[in-house]
């Protein structure tokens, strides 16, 4: 990145470097002032370097949430903390459901993901020690008795490996203490405005087994939130057919409740005074019923009308643990876990039945076995198995000598079955799929992600102020994927090659056997000349790299120039003969200023960055293709902006804590499928929004035998792009910006406090994400109608609610 390129890159350095000397010289003054009194530390330990190191002496970007402050923001899930992440975005897909969310750092997004056969994300999310990254959403892990939530901007690819290429999330427990007793608990009462009853139950306990030596800590969670999307009547008829539709039967207020359940047990055993394993289980359920989406256009905001009953459930565990320890002066780290997701879902998909008919014509081909016309809708089936097994070594040397480092090696195999049902009641055995009388669609496929990589990386200290940090990871992937999609032909003559049904010598069509138990057969693999099959392979290997030079005008205040490389493995398209897709990289540039003084009453950090994306993958629906989505790698991104924050305690009492991020995401070269320009040069990424912010202001004071405290919280999010696609994003429209304000207030006495808070106090209808039905995708442009029914998944209502709890 050349600064010297733009008049606003060259005023943002010149404000860094003048920013570092001001504060360079107030902090001195204010040493040689004697302090009134002794200023509350704000500092946060952060392990993003795999070193215990001081939040404002790494030369990165980083935006961490403590502890406390994750309490003080009535933090629980991934939306309450990604929030005040300004430098992360996220999007909840189509349909909005718990656990269906991806997260995105600094505008490298092309779309939500989330697709079997799709990319992998652009972002890590770490639980602990291992990765949790899944192609399937975001584990939204509930947050209670979590020590801190790390938020990595930039690749980190040298040290958190392939999907961490814009940036890494990590989720950090906190660990069993041997030396003492502790406990706590917490119960919540809330109502949504105009909406359910919802509240939770949290507890700890850390209990001494043997003293100074084994401990164990156990994290329990039960949380209700109320539904608030009312699933209205509504009756309309099939033009090909005549029938009439309703949804009396399902007609519902507040019909989307989510539950959540889940446990986590930690045991740590002090071997001696240098080794210590630390084993546990985490298990946590989400149950939920209904709809998130929102069908303003027809029927209503936060109103939905749809026919079929929609519900499902995300239930994971993880178990391993680690093996710390020291030889010589070198600290030893092993990490293994496995983890085990399953979810299982049930969506409305009555609106393709309708629009296809209404477009098209289709519904005049939907009859029942003895031919007579049905109402054509379907109902979405989503079944989704995955696990993943990770073991990382690592080895580090004293963190004290001029030169230090760390190297290690990393594994992980992830797998993912998924089967996707799209039924359609009373249809016609001979034209559903083979065996699955009413399955007007099937897929049912596998698919295997294997990485391998080593990983060093190291500083030197040139002088006392001037450090030097390099750092590699070679990297080598081996994707697979295999099995079945699609329909029967006898229905749909596409021209798909589908392997349904029998040819008449008895043998099956497309590539052969089943090898997915559940399929009629295989149309996604490799047919080998002694009749087996093979998956569809996609694989690859090459070098991730960071440096970084760090020059530190005093121990408060400090300046870093970052270079730095990313990855994301290509993978497999499942349609036909389509060639499979290559990894993409990020090349990226970044200067960042720290800075800390008055005694910790003031930090003031900023970074300036530009990430160049090359050969991005993008998800794209061919012509003719029935449905069936590819990713290819088109041209080049570019994004670049700036993230500064700033903490200020004027008083002990007071604190205000502010942050922004601006991200200028853009396509450098036009994106052309089929000789068509489907979004020109110049046209914003999505999801991401040029600004996003938040400001926190708390106050603390003594109240008669305790102590309370007031807070307000603003979060803002800025326009965002929906898609990528011109003429998707003429149909489908923007994300419109929103402001979101939330109050606390409460009272501290001794071992006891309680809280009564107002999330979205101004009740803001914030959009998450936006989807559309039928033929935005599928059915083309129509004059009868020319998009289908656009859904918007809006932020939560606002919502009251009192909250006691007890430490011991």
């Amino acid at each position: 990145m050349n600064p010297s390129r733009s008049k606003s890159g060259r005023r943002f350095v010149g404000l860094l470097f003048a920013t570092t000397a001001l504060v360079g010289a107030a902090s001195a003054q204010a040493q040689s002032v004697p302090a009134v009194e002794e200023p509350r530390s704000d500092d946060i330990i952060v392990t993003a370097q795999k070193r215990a190191e001081s939040l404002q002496s790494v030369p990165m970007s980083i935006q961490a949430l403590s502890e406390e402050r994750l309490d003080e923001l009535q933090v629980r899930s991934f939306v309450d903390y990604i929030k005040y992440l300004p430098s992360t975005s996220y999007t909840t897909g189509g349909i909005g459901t718990p656990g269906n969310s991806s997260v995105t750092f600094r505008g490298i997004a092309t779309d939500g993901g989330l697709y079997i056969s799709g990319s992998l994300p652009t972002v890590g999310t770490y639980l602990d020690e291992q990765p949790i990254t899944s192609i399937s959403g975001t584990v939204d892990v509930h947050v209670y008795d979590i020590a801190r939530v790390e938020a990595l901007a930039g690749p980190q690819g040298t040290l958190y490996g392939a999907s961490s290429q814009a940036g890494t999330i990590r989720i950090i427990t906190n660990r069993p203490d041997t030396s003492k007793f502790s406990a706590g608990y917490d119960f919540e009462l809330n109502q949504i405005l105009k909406g359910g009853l919802g509240g939770q139950a949290e507890g700890f306990v850390n209990i001494p087994i043997v003293a100074d030596r084994v401990a164990l800590r156990a994290v329990g969670w039960y949380s209700r939130t109320g539904g608030y999307i009312d699933n209205v009547f509504r009756s309309r008829t099939f033009p090909s057919s005549g029938i009439v539709q309703t949804n009396e039967r399902q007609v519902e207020d507040d019909h989307n409740p989510v539950d959540v359940y889940g446990l986590r047990a930690q045991l740590g055993i002090d071997l001696d005074e240098n080794w210590t394993i630390t084993p546990s289980v985490i298990a946590q359920r989400t149950e939920w019923k209904g709809s998130f989406q929102s069908s303003d256009d027809r029927v209503g905001e936060l109103k939905i009308a749809h026919v079929f009953p929609e519900f499902g459930t995300d239930e994971w565990y993880q178990v391993g643990g680690t093996i710390t320890g020291r030889v010589s002066d070198f600290e030893v780290t092993y990490a293994g876990y496995y983890m085990d997701r399953k979810r299982d879902d049930q969506n409305d998909y009555a609106d393709y039945g309708y629009f296809y008919d209404l477009v098209a014509g289709s519904g005049a081909g939907v009859v029942n076995d003895a031919g007579q016309l049905i109402d054509p809708s379907q109902i979405n089936r989503n079944k989704v198995k995955l696990t993943k097994h990770s073991q990382e070594l690592r080895i580090a040397s004293p963190s004290t000598g001029r030169l230090r480092g760390v190297a290690g090696l990393f594994y992980q195999r992830q797998t993912q079955l998924e089967q996707n049902d799209y039924l359609t009641p009373g249809f016609a055995t001979r034209l559903s799929v083979p065996g699955r009388p009413g399955q007007v669609w099937l897929t049912l496929q596998n698919r295997i992600d294997r990485d391998y990589a080593a990983f060093g990386q190291a500083d030197f200290d040139v002088t006392d102020k001037l450090t030097l940090t390099g750092g590699a990871r070679l990297y080598k992937f081996n994707n697979s994927l295999v099995g079945f999609f699609g329909v029967n032909t006898t229905y749909f003559g596409t021209g798909v090659r589908q392997c349904l049904g029998r040819a008449a010598g008895g043998g099956p069509f497309g590539v052969g056997i089943a090898v997915v138990p559940g399929t009629p057969c295989t149309n996604l693999g490799v047919l080998n000349a002694d009749g087996s099959i093979s998956p569809k392979v996609s694989k690859g290997d090459g070098v991730t790299w960071r440096g970084t030079a760090t020059y530190k005008f005093s121990p408060d205040n400090l300046i870093w120039f970052t270079a730095s490389t990313g990855f994301r493995p290509g993978g497999v398209n499942r349609a036909g003969t389509a060639e499979p897709f290559g990894a993409d990289e990020l090349f990226n540039y970044e200067i960042g200023s720290k800075n800390s003084f008055l005694n910790g009453r003031v930090t003031a950090n900023a970074v300036l960055f530009q990430g160049d994306w090359k050969n991005v993958q993008v998800l794209y629906q061919p012509a003719g293709a029935s449905g069936v989505a590819l990713i290819g790698n088109v041209g080049s991104a570019r994004s670049r902006g700036f993230e500064v924050d700033l903490s200020v305690r004027p008083v002990e009492a007071l604190s205000i804590r502010a942050a922004m991020t601006y991200t200028d995401a853009k396509l450098l070269e036009p994106f052309v499928l089929f000789g068509t320009v489907t979004a020109p040069a110049g046209q914003p990424l999505p999801l991401t929004p040029k600004i996003k912010s938040n400001l926190i202001a708390r106050y603390e004071a003594p109240v008669g035998p305790g102590t309370g405290h007031v807070q307000l919280a603003a979060a803002y999010i800025g326009e965002r792009n929906s898609v990528i696609s011109s003429a998707d994003l003429a149909k489908l429209g923007k994300l419109p910006e929103y402001a979101t304000l939330d109050a606390v207030a409460g009272f501290r006495r001794g071992n006891s406090s309680f809280e009564l808070y107002v999330r979205n106090l101004t009740d803001v209808r914030g959009q998450q994400s936006r989807a559309a039905r039928c033929n935005i995708n599928y059915c083309g442009p129509s004059s009868r109608d020319p998009v289908g029914e656009i859904y918007r998944i809006y932020i939560q209502p606002r919502t009251i609610g009192i909250r006691f709890g007890q430490t011991f």
